[in-house]
C-alpha cells in the first residue's frame, strides 16, 4: 500500500480513537494492522486521549452550581420577568457550551444538558405564570410544546434521554388533558 495512503488511513484511526468513535483497542488492532506494528503513539495523541479529570470536575460543578442558583432564583426569587429571562438564557447557553467540551466525560455532557433543558423548563413555566396565571391549556401547551421539542432534539442527535423524556411528557400531558 502507498505509503501516503497509509499516513491517511492511520490518522482517520487516530482521530476515531480520540473521539471515542470506536473502541480504544480496534483502533489500536488497526493502526498495528496497517503499520505492520512500527507505529509508535506520540506523547501528543497519548494526551488527548485520557479524559481531564480536572476540567470534568470543573464542568460539573459550573453546570451544577449554575443550575441550583438559577432554580432558586426562578423558584424563589422576586425578580423582574426580563431579568429572570437573561438569567436562564445566560447559564443555560453557558452550561450548554460548557457540555461540549471536546474532553468532557459523557456523564458530565449528560448531565449538564438535563439540567439545561430542566432551567428552560422552569423559565417557561415562570413566563405562563406571569402571563397566563391560571389558564392550564396555556401551560399544556407550553409544556407540550417543550417535550415535543425535546423529542424532535433527542432524534436528530442521538441523545434517547431526551427522547425518551418528551415523549412520556407528551403522553403524561394527553392523559391530564382527558
Amino acid at each position: 500500500m502507498d505509503k501516503k495512503r497509509k499516513e491517511v488511513i492511520v490518522n482517520e484511526i487516530q482521530y476515531w480513537k480520540q473521539n471515542r468513535l470506536l473502541p480504544e483497542s480496534y483502533c489500536d488492532y488497526l493502526i498495528n494492522l496497517y503499520t505492520s506494528g512500527e507505529y509508535e503513539e506520540t506523547d501528543e495523541t497519548k494526551a488527548v486521549e485520557k479524559p481531564d479529570r480536572k476540567a470534568n470536575i470543573f464542568v460539573a460543578g459550573f453546570s451544577l452550581a449554575g443550575s441550583l442558583l438559577t432554580i432558586i432564583a426562578l423558584l424563589f426569587g422576586d425578580l423582574a420577568l426580563a431579568l429572570q429571562a437573561i438569567i436562564s438564557i445566560l447559564v443555560s447557553a453557558g452550561i450548554m457550551i460548557v457540555s461540549f467540551r471536546p474532553g468532557a466525560s459523557p456523564a458530565v455532557k449528560i448531565f449538564s444538558r438535563i439540567a439545561a433543558a430542566f432551567i428552560i423548563l422552569l423559565f417557561s413555566i415562570e413566563l405562563w405564570r406571569f402571563m397566563y396565571d391560571g389558564d392550564t391549556n396555556m401551560l399544556y401547551l407550553i409544556i407540550g410544546i417543550q417535550c415535543l421539542i425535546w423529542a424532535v432534539a433527542g432524534l436528530s442527535s442521538k441523545q434517547h434521554y431526551f427522547t425518551v423524556s418528551g415523549v412520556l411528557g407528551v403522553i403524561v400531558l394527553i392523559i391530564l388533558y382527558i
